[in-house]
């Protein structure tokens, strides 16, 4: 049983280190470890154009530390009837996004009572912004034009039901151009989002910790010439 439990050690320290960010990569969600007063800030809890996550706020919480085993958490405390229908949600603000360019996106998970889905998703400037505001498109906000979705990056998805962290990550690279409405267009911005849910009528909770998006410099950028100091 030991060397079993040893071994899962390592290999949870191998994914660690595998996504872990190298010396001097910034993460690019703004608070993305729920720190400060408001943990929250930075973050989309409250849908009004979305069907299915209309009344999503009250269902997003900060954590208590004891349920977490002491690090800064969000907790999707969703109540009964909710995880069968719709489920809930918890999306960063949009971020700038570089055209063409690779980015590693990494989320910690304990899922606990249900499952969870992990997207990155790239927006770009909405040609009808007429049209009706749904999950693929969002009203103008914060200085944002009208915004469609025009990439989506599915990660892993973490263990189900899981009592245990664990982190969900991959790398993944943003078109050069997307074809909306009849045109090419570039990305510029994206987000991160889970959402967790399971096919049950039961209450119950799910946790997720320490969200990063760093962008990989391509070994292009490595070998340009760096400026004399």
């Amino acid at each position: 049983m030991k060397h079993l439990q040893s071994l899962i050690t390592a290999l949870v320290s191998l994914v660690l280190t595998t996504i872990a960010p190298a010396a001097g990569e910034q993460n690019l969600l703004p608070n993305g470890s729920f720190e400060g007063k408001s943990p929250l800030q930075g973050w989309l809890t409250n849908f009004p154009d979305e069907e299915f996550y209309i009344g999503n706020a009250p269902y997003v919480k900060m954590a208590p530390p004891g349920e977490t085993g002491g690090r800064k958490a969000v907790m999707l405390d969703l109540p009964a009837g909710i995880a069968g229908n719709q489920g809930g949600k918890l999306e960063s603000v949009p971020v700038p996004v570089v055209p063409g360019a690779t980015y590693r996106v990494a989320v910690d998970c304990m899922t606990w009572d249900f499952g969870a889905k992990i997207h990155a998703e790239c927006w770009t400037t909405d040609p009808h912004p007429e049209q009706k505001r749904t999950i693929f498109r969002r009203a103008p906000k914060d200085g944002r034009p009208a915004l469609i979705m025009c990439y989506r990056a599915q990660v892993p998805s973490p263990p189900g039901n899981s009592k245990q962290w664990s982190t969900a990550g991959r790398e993944f690279t943003v078109p050069k151009t997307v074809l909306v409405a009849g045109k090419d267009q570039q990305p510029e911005f994206i987000s991160v989002k889970v959402v967790n849910f399971a096919g049950t009528p039961n209450a119950g909770k799910s946790y997720f910790s320490n969200f990063r998006l760093f962008r990989v410099e391509s070994k292009a950028d490595d070998q340009k010439p760096q400026p004399k100091p």
